[in-house]
Protein backbone atom coordinates (compact mmCIF):
# COMPACT_ATOMS: atom_id res chain seq x y z
CA UNK A 1 0.00 0.00 0.00
CA UNK A 2 1.55 3.18 -1.19
CA UNK A 3 2.75 5.94 2.16
CA UNK A 4 2.99 9.43 2.13
CA UNK A 5 3.65 12.35 4.07
CA UNK A 6 1.26 13.23 6.72
CA UNK A 7 -0.20 16.79 5.18
CA UNK A 8 -0.15 18.10 8.64
CA UNK A 9 3.64 16.63 8.54
CA UNK A 10 4.25 18.73 5.65
CA UNK A 11 2.48 22.04 6.53
CA UNK A 12 4.61 22.05 9.79
CA UNK A 13 7.57 21.42 7.95
CA UNK A 14 6.64 23.89 5.41
CA UNK A 15 6.17 26.20 8.52
CA UNK A 16 9.60 25.89 10.24
CA UNK A 17 11.51 26.33 6.71
CA UNK A 18 9.06 29.30 5.85
CA UNK A 19 10.41 31.12 9.24
CA UNK A 20 13.88 29.72 9.73
CA UNK A 21 16.80 32.34 9.24
CA UNK A 22 17.36 30.80 5.59
CA UNK A 23 17.54 33.00 2.90
CA UNK A 24 15.14 32.53 -0.01
CA UNK A 25 17.99 31.82 -2.54
CA UNK A 26 18.78 28.88 -1.07
CA UNK A 27 15.98 27.57 -2.65
CA UNK A 28 17.81 28.03 -5.79
CA UNK A 29 20.86 26.94 -4.89
CA UNK A 30 19.36 23.43 -4.27
CA UNK A 31 18.07 23.88 -7.51
CA UNK A 32 21.52 23.97 -9.25
CA UNK A 33 22.45 21.08 -6.44
CA UNK A 34 20.06 18.64 -7.65
CA UNK A 35 20.29 19.21 -11.13
CA UNK A 36 23.48 18.38 -10.70
CA UNK A 37 23.12 15.74 -9.41
CA UNK A 38 20.74 14.55 -12.53
CA UNK A 39 23.47 15.29 -15.21
CA UNK A 40 25.85 12.67 -13.24
CA UNK A 41 23.39 10.64 -13.50
CA UNK A 42 23.18 11.06 -16.92
CA UNK A 43 27.09 10.91 -17.60
CA UNK A 44 27.19 7.75 -15.47
CA UNK A 45 25.07 6.16 -17.99
CA UNK A 46 27.61 7.53 -21.23
CA UNK A 47 30.58 5.58 -19.10
CA UNK A 48 32.30 9.03 -19.41
CA UNK A 49 35.06 9.47 -16.93
CA UNK A 50 34.93 13.49 -16.41
CA UNK A 51 31.87 14.07 -13.70
CA UNK A 52 30.30 17.64 -14.66
CA UNK A 53 30.52 20.37 -12.21
CA UNK A 54 28.52 22.77 -13.91
CA UNK A 55 24.53 23.29 -14.23
CA UNK A 56 23.26 24.57 -17.92
CA UNK A 57 19.90 26.81 -17.45
CA UNK A 58 17.52 27.38 -19.69
CA UNK A 59 14.27 25.66 -20.40
CA UNK A 60 16.08 23.76 -23.05
CA UNK A 61 18.07 21.92 -20.48
CA UNK A 62 16.07 18.72 -19.02
CA UNK A 63 17.94 18.47 -15.69
CA UNK A 64 17.43 21.87 -14.85
CA UNK A 65 14.09 22.21 -15.61
CA UNK A 66 13.35 18.67 -13.64
CA UNK A 67 15.19 20.13 -10.81
CA UNK A 68 13.58 23.02 -10.52
CA UNK A 69 10.07 20.68 -10.99
CA UNK A 70 10.81 17.88 -8.28
CA UNK A 71 11.88 21.28 -5.67
CA UNK A 72 9.12 23.60 -5.85
CA UNK A 73 6.40 22.66 -7.45
CA UNK A 74 3.03 22.93 -5.44
CA UNK A 75 1.31 19.58 -7.16
CA UNK A 76 2.78 16.97 -8.92
CA UNK A 77 0.64 17.96 -12.29
CA UNK A 78 1.16 21.48 -12.69
CA UNK A 79 3.77 23.23 -14.03
CA UNK A 80 4.56 26.40 -16.79
CA UNK A 81 2.46 24.57 -18.89
CA UNK A 82 -0.72 24.51 -16.69
CA UNK A 83 -3.54 27.27 -15.78
CA UNK A 84 -2.35 28.41 -12.26
CA UNK A 85 -1.09 31.49 -11.42
CA UNK A 86 1.89 30.29 -8.97
CA UNK A 87 2.48 27.08 -9.58
CA UNK A 88 5.90 26.88 -7.83
CA UNK A 89 6.64 27.21 -4.03
CA UNK A 90 10.13 28.05 -2.39
CA UNK A 91 9.68 27.32 1.22
CA UNK A 92 13.08 28.82 2.47
CA UNK A 93 12.39 32.03 4.28
CA UNK A 94 8.78 32.38 2.91
CA UNK A 95 6.92 34.14 5.99
CA UNK A 96 9.40 37.20 5.02
CA UNK A 97 8.27 37.41 1.02
CA UNK A 98 5.46 39.73 -0.05
CA UNK A 99 4.90 36.65 -1.99
CA UNK A 100 4.70 34.39 0.63
CA UNK A 101 7.29 31.80 -1.60
CA UNK A 102 4.94 31.56 -4.22
CA UNK A 103 6.08 32.12 -7.79
CA UNK A 104 4.40 32.18 -11.05
CA UNK A 105 5.00 29.80 -13.92
CA UNK A 106 7.72 31.95 -15.71
CA UNK A 107 10.08 30.80 -12.60
CA UNK A 108 11.77 27.85 -14.95
CA UNK A 109 12.86 30.75 -17.36
CA UNK A 110 13.58 33.79 -15.03
CA UNK A 111 14.16 32.69 -11.42
CA UNK A 112 16.88 30.25 -10.20
CA UNK A 113 19.06 31.45 -13.61
CA UNK A 114 18.40 35.30 -13.04
CA UNK A 115 18.90 35.20 -9.07
CA UNK A 116 21.94 32.90 -9.97
CA UNK A 117 23.12 35.67 -12.29
CA UNK A 118 22.69 38.17 -9.80
CA UNK A 119 25.36 36.34 -7.41
CA UNK A 120 28.37 37.08 -9.72
CA UNK A 121 28.03 41.01 -9.29
CA UNK A 122 26.58 41.19 -5.73
CA UNK A 123 29.43 39.18 -3.42
CA UNK A 124 32.83 38.11 -4.39
CA UNK A 125 32.66 34.51 -3.03
CA UNK A 126 29.62 33.04 -4.81
CA UNK A 127 29.00 29.24 -4.27
CA UNK A 128 28.16 29.21 -8.08
CA UNK A 129 30.58 31.22 -11.01
CA UNK A 130 29.18 31.62 -14.87
CA UNK A 131 31.01 29.99 -17.20
CA UNK A 132 32.25 32.57 -19.54
CA UNK A 133 31.11 32.19 -23.21
CA UNK A 134 28.28 30.31 -22.48
CA UNK A 135 24.68 30.40 -23.49
CA UNK A 136 22.53 28.97 -22.80
CA UNK A 137 24.35 30.77 -19.24
CA UNK A 138 26.19 27.75 -17.16
CA UNK A 139 27.24 27.58 -14.07
CA UNK A 140 29.91 25.73 -12.13
CA UNK A 141 30.08 24.71 -8.55
CA UNK A 142 33.06 26.71 -6.48
CA UNK A 143 34.04 24.95 -2.96
CA UNK A 144 32.98 27.79 -0.49
CA UNK A 145 34.30 27.60 3.54
CA UNK A 146 31.36 26.89 5.84
CA UNK A 147 31.81 30.43 6.73
CA UNK A 148 30.91 31.77 3.53
CA UNK A 149 28.38 29.48 3.05
CA UNK A 150 26.46 30.50 6.04
CA UNK A 151 27.02 34.39 5.62
CA UNK A 152 25.45 33.83 1.87
CA UNK A 153 22.35 32.01 2.99
CA UNK A 154 21.73 32.62 6.37
CA UNK A 155 20.08 35.93 7.63
CA UNK A 156 21.26 37.01 10.97
CA UNK A 157 18.99 39.29 13.94
CA UNK A 158 15.19 38.21 14.51
CA UNK A 159 12.41 39.83 13.02
CA UNK A 160 8.84 39.22 12.29
CA UNK A 161 8.20 35.51 11.36
CA UNK A 162 11.24 34.87 11.57
CA UNK A 163 12.84 31.81 14.34
CA UNK A 164 16.29 33.09 13.98
CA UNK A 165 17.01 29.45 13.75
CA UNK A 166 18.69 27.47 11.01
CA UNK A 167 16.03 24.83 8.68
CA UNK A 168 16.37 21.58 9.73
CA UNK A 169 17.55 18.73 7.75
CA UNK A 170 14.49 16.58 8.31
CA UNK A 171 11.61 19.27 7.38
CA UNK A 172 13.71 19.76 4.13
CA UNK A 173 13.80 16.23 3.51
CA UNK A 174 9.72 16.04 4.12
CA UNK A 175 9.41 18.48 1.60
CA UNK A 176 11.44 17.10 -0.75
CA UNK A 177 9.60 13.78 -0.79
CA UNK A 178 6.04 15.67 -0.32
CA UNK A 179 5.11 13.56 -3.67
CA UNK A 180 6.79 10.55 -2.99
CA UNK A 181 5.20 7.13 -2.59
CA UNK A 182 7.67 6.02 0.65
CA UNK A 183 6.58 2.33 -0.23
CA UNK A 184 8.10 2.40 -3.59
CA UNK A 185 11.10 4.38 -2.77
CA UNK A 186 12.25 2.78 0.73
CA UNK A 187 9.90 -0.73 0.43
CA UNK A 188 8.94 0.15 3.79
CA UNK A 189 8.29 2.99 5.50
CA UNK A 190 11.21 4.70 6.46
CA UNK A 191 13.26 5.82 9.82
CA UNK A 192 14.22 9.71 10.29
CA UNK A 193 17.82 8.89 9.08
CA UNK A 194 16.93 7.28 6.27
CA UNK A 195 14.83 9.91 5.03
CA UNK A 196 17.45 12.26 5.90
CA UNK A 197 20.08 10.35 4.28
CA UNK A 198 18.36 9.79 0.89
CA UNK A 199 17.47 13.98 0.79
CA UNK A 200 21.05 14.26 1.32
CA UNK A 201 22.22 11.99 -1.59
CA UNK A 202 19.18 13.30 -3.76
CA UNK A 203 20.28 16.92 -3.06
CA UNK A 204 24.43 16.10 -3.47
CA UNK A 205 24.79 17.98 0.11
CA UNK A 206 28.11 17.68 1.40
CA UNK A 207 29.11 17.93 4.84
CA UNK A 208 30.36 21.69 4.81
CA UNK A 209 26.91 22.64 3.01
CA UNK A 210 25.02 20.63 6.12
CA UNK A 211 27.08 22.40 8.68
CA UNK A 212 26.83 25.87 7.27
CA UNK A 213 23.15 25.68 6.35
CA UNK A 214 21.25 23.39 8.79
CA UNK A 215 20.73 22.78 12.14
CA UNK A 216 22.57 19.53 13.33
CA UNK A 217 20.88 16.20 12.58
CA UNK A 218 20.19 15.20 16.59
CA UNK A 219 18.07 18.94 16.41
CA UNK A 220 15.76 16.92 13.82
CA UNK A 221 14.16 14.27 16.18
CA UNK A 222 10.10 14.25 15.34
CA UNK A 223 8.17 11.00 16.11
CA UNK A 224 7.99 10.28 11.62
CA UNK A 225 5.58 7.12 12.25
CA UNK A 226 2.94 10.15 12.86
CA UNK A 227 4.39 11.78 9.81
CA UNK A 228 3.48 9.11 7.31
CA UNK A 229 -0.57 7.67 6.25
CA UNK A 230 -0.68 4.92 4.25
CA UNK A 231 -3.10 6.66 1.63
CA UNK A 232 -2.75 8.63 -1.51
CA UNK A 233 -0.61 11.61 -1.73
CA UNK A 234 -1.54 14.99 -0.99
CA UNK A 235 -2.54 17.26 -3.85
CA UNK A 236 -1.35 20.52 -3.03
CA UNK A 237 0.06 22.54 -0.07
Amino acid sequence: MPIYLSKTALKEAVRRLGESSAAARLGDFLVFKRALEIKKVEVQGQDSATEPTDVVTGTKSQHFVQAIEQLTLCHPDLGAGGEAENPYFVPFGATREKNRGYRSHKYPSNGSSDTVSRWQSQSATPPLKLVPGTSPKAFRFEERSKQELESFFIVKGAQGNFSGERPRILDTAIWWFRFTDLEERFQREPTEEELIDAAITDLGLNDAELDALFTARNENLLDLASQVESTTAEESL
